[in-house]
Formats: structure tokens, sequence, C-alpha cells
């Protein structure tokens, strides 16, 4: 028996390849990525022309005044104080609506929301006992490239629209937390007629957005009501919703939020990251994962037809093989980029099968080439089915290699018994 035929050999070998074909697979996987990363730079350019992701704050009313302090000297001097005051209550009512963009050949999900903001505030004592130098209501969004159309807000009787704060506004009423922010001066005096305490409001604007929407706590007591045509939401941030219902159509969610549990404001938020769902390329990826278990699968049902039906598969035959799967997974990828991924995987396995079917009949030219062409095809069906299983992929994926091994001892229980006389 020569060398190369030794079965220890032929396993080894085959092992070797198994182990060399994962270069190609890591290149296969490296493209994806390549992919993946150029679809989120696509999707940071649309961002940065609709709107990034929005974070809601205020509104806030903001008074300065000087106060009296005592220098190094010990000599009195006056120093500006600016001082906030945030909601009693604050009630957020949000309709989101989402879309799909187009650039190149990625889709971007962007969204729209219509907001309506109500509560009141309550005047602190010190109004009327001190000189006040400004007097101003102010709201915070991260990116104002996203306000679409006016905002305004009414107050008592009086309404106002927002106009864009310089950064030393900014800066100077709203800290260094929201760089981005609208402030309006307001007659406070005016409003408070009457001895009035208890301020209400009514804020309303339309604001776009993408990736994800989320809110600032900013009242004693912030309840935020949500309603989104996405049907994959991920809610995230400091609270999750009290109430949510998710359905194909869309969702809503509730959240209440009490200053008891809130800590600081400016430290806390809370919302919906608004998903695409599962890309191509997280599939891909995910399907390219299980290449080098479909290439064991394989290499082994080929060394099991060579042992029971005494067939020769060369090593280079093998290498073939190899190199057919692993061209699967780039399929795969290039078609899910311009179709559905179920499609895209389908329209992959039936070429690669095909392939695979009428190499197998050149080499071994028996039943035994259906028997690896049903193996392949039934390796991709499984593949995909493990896909769509997250929660039990491991346990299933794990039953069906065991059953595989099964199968194989079976096949191979009678190699090394004497024949009978």
């Amino acid at each position: 028996m020569k060398l190369k035929d030794s079965l220890p050999v032929k396993i080894a070998l085959v092992g070797t390849l198994a182990l060399l074909l994962l270069i190609p697979l890591a290149m296969v996987q490296g493209q994806i990525n390549d992919r993946q990363n150029a679809a989120t730079a696509s999707q940071d350019e649309v961002a940065a022309s609709w709107g990034r992701a929005q974070t809601l704050t205020g509104p806030v009313l903001q008074f300065s005044y000087n106060m009296e302090v005592l220098d190094k000297d010990q000599k009195k001097t006056l120093r500006m104080e600016t001082s906030t005051v945030y909601p009693r209550t604050l009630s957020y009512d949000i309709d989101t609506q989402t879309q799909t963009l187009h650039r190149s050949i990625y889709d971007i999900m962007v969204y729209g929301a219509d907001v309506v903001v109500t509560g009141d505030f309550v005047i602190p004592s010190f109004y009327g006992e001190k000189e006040l130098l400004e007097k101003a209501v102010s709201m915070g969004l991260s990116d104002l490239r996203g306000i679409d159309g006016p905002v305004e807000i009414t107050l008592g009787e009086q309404s106002y629209s927002f106009h864009s704060g310089s950064v030393e506004k900014v800066d100077r009423y709203m800290g260094e937390t929201d760089k981005a922010s609208l402030y309006e001066p307001i007659d406070l005096d005016k409003l408070l007629m009457d001895g009035k305490t208890v301020l209400p409001f009514r804020l309303t604007y339309r604001v776009k957005g993408s990736s994800s929407l989320m809110i600032r706590p900013y009242g004693e007591t912030t309840e935020v009501k949500m309603h989104s045509d996405c049907p994959d939401p991920s809610f995230t941030g400091d609270f999750l919703p009290s109430d949510r219902e998710v359905t194909e159509e869309g969702f809503t969610a509730r959240w209440s939020v009490s200053e008891i549990n809130r800590g600081n404001p400016d430290d806390t938020s809370f919302g919906v990251n608004l998903l695409q769902g599962v890309t191509q390329y997280q599939k891909t990826t995910r399907s390219a994962k299980y290449g080098i278990l479909v290439i064991l699968l394989v290499f082994i049902a080929g060394l099991a037809v060579e042992l029971v039906g005494k067939k020769k598969i060369s090593i280079v035959q093998y290498l073939v093989i190899g190199l057919s799967l692993v061209l699967f997974y780039a399929l795969v990828l290039s078609f899910s980029e311009f179709m559905s991924f179920t499609v895209a995987y389908a329209l992959a396995a039936l070429m690669t099968i095909a392939a695979l079917f009428g190499y197998f009949r050149g080499i071994l030219r028996d039943r035994s080439a259906w028997l690896l062409t049903a193996l392949v095809t039934l390796a991709y069906i499984l593949s995909y089915i493990l896909l769509q299983m997250e929660t039990y992929a491991l346990l299933a994926g794990t039953l069906v290699l065991f059953a595989f091994l099964v199968g194989i001892m079976y096949l191979t229980r009678n190699l090394n018994r004497e024949p009978q006389a």
C-alpha cells in the first residue's frame, strides 16, 4: 500500500486541508465586513444630511441675575448667576414614521417624528425679589439639522417661536451637555400677572433623525408615549418602557419616570433604537460562521464514501470541493446586495449544489454522487434553519452534529471486521 493511500495519512491530509480552507473562508468574511463598513459609511452620509440620532431635552426656563459676592480681598462684587427651572410635569406624545432612503446599493432607514410636549413650571420664590437680567425658555436637540418646520411653544396664553441659539447662548443656558439648543427670550412679567405661580406650556415641533430617538426626563414627573411604524424596535437607555406593544405594523410604548429615581436629568436618557432589522451582511456573516462546519461534514462524508464504496477522491479534488463550498458564501454576499437574503441564499445554494453534483458524478460515477449531493443540500438547508433560530441555534446545531456522527459510526462499523469463512 502506498503511503498516500494509507487511511491515517489520508485523514491527516484531509483534516489539514480543511484547516487551510479557513484562510479563504476568513477572506470572504473580511469582504463581508468591508461591505458592511461601506453600508455604514453610506448610512452616516445620509444621516449627516437628514438628521443623526436625536436626544430631546427640555423645555426649561432660564433666569440670570447679579449676585453680590466677596472677592479674595473681602470686597463686595457682582457676579452673574443663572438659575434653571425644570418642569414640574412633563409629558411627551411622539408619533414616529420611518422610511427607507437609498444611497448607491444600500438602504438606510430614517425617521420623522411629530412631537407634542405639555406640562407646567412652578415659578421659584425668588422671582420678584431679584432683578433679573434675562428671562428665556430653552430646549435642546442633539442635531438641529433634523428640525423640520417651526418650533413653537405656548406659555400660558402667549405663543413664541424658537430661534437657533449661538454657542455662547447654548453654553450659558444649557451647559456643556447640550451643544445644540434653541432659546427664546420671554416676557415673564406679563405671563405672571395676577400673581400666578404656575405656568402651563405646550411645545410642538417635528424632528428628523436616524438610528435612535432618546428623551431626557427633565420633569419632576416625566411621561412619554411613543407610537411608530417600525416593527423592530430596541428599547434602550436608563429606563425601559412600563408598557409596550410590538406588532408587524409597528409599536407603542409608554415610559413613566420620577425625579426620585432619575438622578441628574442631564446624565439620564431613555428611548428606542429604530432598527432596520437584521441586515443581509449580518445574515451572511452568521451563515459564513457555519462554513467550516459544512466543509467538515462534506469532507467526512467523502472519506466515508471512500471507505465504504471503495472509491478514491484525491486531495486535489477535496481542495476543489472545499473551494466550491467557500465560494458559496461569496455568492450569497454578492446576490444579497441586489435581492432578499432568502432568494440570494437559495440561488447561491442551487448553483453550488448543481456544480458539485456534476463534479461528484465525474469523480465517483455511481450513486454515491447522489448521496454526497444530498448531503450538501441538507447541510445548506440546516444552515439556513439555524440562521432563523437565535435562541436554540446552538442546541439544534449540536444535535445535528450528533446525528451525523451516529450516521458515520453506522456506515463505518464493519470496516475492520474479518470476513466470515
